[in-house]
């Protein structure tokens, strides 16, 4: 399934983000592939505001990967969001327990630059495309469910 938004600014990516995140009822995994500055990270604070995330959420590209604890009862307890810009190849992930994060289903994982380990991304995982528009305000995010 496959479905296209369009945002006009930072507000309306988290917005649509929100919105794409009451469809998710427990753990996943979403692979957020863009250019730099093409709302991959506005898209993950988004994510953390609809799960009311207090601690300020931020791209962890020298860090690679941050957790963050989900406040309200759910099923999903903690964001885990990774960062694979700097990495050279997927093996460096799985060095630092990819595995492992992706085998806890309390977590919900955003990987941005998830085509650089798409050899190692789980089939069910959801990919988001991020791309410009035609105007430079604008950009388009194309989600790519997977078949179930």
């Amino acid at each position: 399934m496959q479905r296209i938004y369009i945002s006009s600014s930072e507000k309306e990516t988290k917005k649509i983000a929100k919105k794409i995140m009451a469809g998710f009822t427990g753990s996943a995994v979403l692979g957020l592939v863009g250019n730099l500055g093409s709302g991959k990270t506005q898209f993950t604070k988004g994510v953390g505001e609809y799960f009311k995330i207090k601690k300020p959420i931020n791209s962890p590209t020298f860090v690679l990967i941050k957790l963050y604890t989900i406040p309200q009862p759910a099923i999903i307890k903690t964001l885990v969001h990774i960062d694979c810009y700097r990495l050279r190849n997927s093996h460096e992930l799985l060095e630092l327990g990819f595995l492992e994060i992706l085998n806890n289903k309390n977590n919900l994982v955003i990987i941005e630059w998830a085509d650089k380990i798409k050899n190692i991304l789980p089939p069910q995982t959801t990919l988001i495309k991020f791309e410009y528009d035609q105007l430079p305000t604008r950009r388009k995010m194309t989600i790519q469910k997977p078949h179930n």
